[in-house]
């Protein structure tokens, strides 16, 4: 049996908690009509759920035991790549960028590039009528979320969550065949031995529950699902 002898803190329960809890905030702002809060919701939401690919690309690097050089050397790569990089080394399955789940999340990682990278963005001041006036800086092709963060609404994080769990549920179920078990164990581990098992998972209420509502695509975690969408 092999003992811990490190705490390892692997960054995903914290942010996969805080997207749900900010996802599901932004949304009860609008219906409540409480805009301002939803505004802030929205943008901490959305933020959270795009950092989670590269989380759980980089737990799942971890897994290959790569030479430290090796390893700085992939670690440069972008969310996707890192991806590619361990479905050839582990499975030797080649990804398949022309995926409507895969290009959903490389739409989402420029959306995140816009946030942790901002540079200014230019549009023609529209009039309205009166003093009234506005600037359309447009949406994203696929997703159809706004490119300024100031005009995300309090349903713009359930597509990005839609997104991320349809994406996350085709690597693990669909590409890997991992198990519930596994996948947990890879996710939610907090010890150095980050091989996991396909058996012994558990599934919160609150999953279920968000599941149902937004028709999610949580299988990977263990969790039937009635209905599912992509965005």
């Amino acid at each position: 049996m092999k003992v811990e002898k490190y705490y390892i803190d692997r960054k995903f329960e914290t942010i996969f908690r805080d997207s749900i809890y900010f996802t599901k905030a932004a949304f009860e702002a609008l219906e409540t009509e409480n805009y301002d809060d939803e505004a802030h919701l929205s943008r901490a939401a959305i933020l959270n759920l795009s950092i989670l690919p590269e989380v759980v690309a980089n737990c799942l690097l971890e897994t290959l035991s790569l030479p430290k050089s090796l390893f700085k050397e992939v670690d440069k790569f972008s969310p996707i790549s890192k991806f590619e990089f361990f479905l050839w080394e582990k499975k030797k399955i080649k990804l398949d960028r022309g995926l409507q789940e895969i290009q959903n999340i490389q739409e989402l990682q420029s959306i995140r590039n816009f946030m942790v990278h901002p540079k200014s963005k230019k549009a023609e001041w529209v009039p309205l009528g009166g003093s009234a006036r506005m600037a359309d800086l447009g949406r994203t092709k696929l997703l159809e979320i706004p490119y300024s963060s100031d005009e995300w609404q309090g349903d713009d994080p359930v597509i990005v969550m839609r997104v991320v769990m349809a994406f996350f549920d085709h690597i693990f179920r669909v590409l890997c065949d991992f198990g519930p078990g596994e996948v947990q164990h890879l996710l939610f581990n907090n010890g150095e031995y980050i091989e996991g098992h396909r058996a012994g998972y558990f599934v919160l209420s609150e999953w279920e529950t968000i599941q149902e509502k937004w028709a999610l695509r949580m299988g990977f975690l263990g969790i039937e699902c009635s209905s599912e969408k992509n965005i």
